[in-house]
């Protein structure tokens, strides 16, 4: 009687069988599609730099990012100039761990990552603190958030400013889908669901490559939208001396300039994205 192969192995003179070939979304990490296709790191660096000089005629040299992520604004502030540090804070081990073995390694000691809740505060006094990225929005209660930038307010040194962007226009809460071409591959925001009564919304991040593999909602993100006017007040609540509600300039064709101005009034749109800054 012929004996069996071992499991595992094949029969003398046979073929192994063919593997699949691996797709393209089975190779890519999605920390690193994140970062090439939503951040900008260095236009992000000259921003707040220029906001700050604008408010405080000083160089701002710390910085915190609160829900930091892989934490590649804290890695471009520090190595924008020579004395600039900064303090990054967020909840998730492994993607701070990716963050530290990307863009860490050169910078000495000049970046903390710190694994804990944002209302925990943490690290040195800062210039700038900033929660980018509409990622304040997991704070759905008046409350959660009040008792946010009460934090963030306690975490700036005594003429810091703090720094959100946010967004809104009457295309932002209808269920769509966006895609765009970022190199080789393509980047793709769902709005899923909007609840009126709430401002709670429901979206997702997907990745579509060539060969026709996806990564399914890589980033999903369960929020409550916030208004420039609900920011603004709940920032004074919490003890900010002024708030400036920001608008970024347009060109003739109406894309964004990168200048920024305060106006009384502004005329909604279709889709709409800027900033807010308190002061200490």
């Amino acid at each position: 009687m012929a004996r069996k192969p071992p499991p595992g192995r094949a029969r003398a003179g046979s073929k192994p069988e063919p593997q699949a070939p691996r797709t393209l979304a089975s190779r890519a990490d999605r920390h690193d599609l994140y970062e090439r296709s939503v951040q900008d790191p260095e236009g992000d660096v000259r921003t707040l730099a220029r906001l700050f000089k604008r408010l405080r005629e000083r160089p701002a040299l710390h910085l915190r990012e609160d829900f930091c992520g892989t934490a590649t604004l804290s890695a471009h502030w520090a190595a924008s100039a020579s004395r600039r540090t900064a303090v990054g804070v967020d909840l998730d081990a492994e993607t701070l761990a990716w963050g530290r073995a990307r863009h860490l390694a050169a910078l000495d000691s000049r970046v903390t990552l710190l694994q804990r809740d944002v209302l925990e505060g943490g690290g040195r006094k800062v210039d700038i603190a900033c929660a980018l990225n509409f990622s304040y929005c997991v704070f759905k209660t008046r409350e959660q958030l009040r008792r946010y930038f009460e934090v963030a307010r306690s975490g700036l040194a005594s003429d810091g400013i703090f720094v959100l962007d946010c967004f809104g226009g009457w295309g932002a809460f209808r269920p769509e889908r966006e895609r765009r071409k970022v190199d080789d591959f393509h980047y793709e925001w769902e709005r899923a669901h909007f609840d009126p009564l709430t401002n709670e919304i429901l979206c997702y991040i997907h990745f579509a490559f060539a060969d026709g593999s996806r990564i399914d909602r890589a980033f999903v993100y369960d929020w409550r939208w916030w208004s420039v006017q609900e920011l603004r007040e709940l920032m004074l609540e919490a003890g900010f001396s002024y708030v400036h509600a920001l608008w970024e300039r347009t060109d003739d064709d109406g894309d964004g300039t990168g200048a920024y101005y305060e106006p009384r009034r502004v005329e909604n749109q279709e889709l709409w994205w800027t900033y807010v800054v308190a002061e200490r």
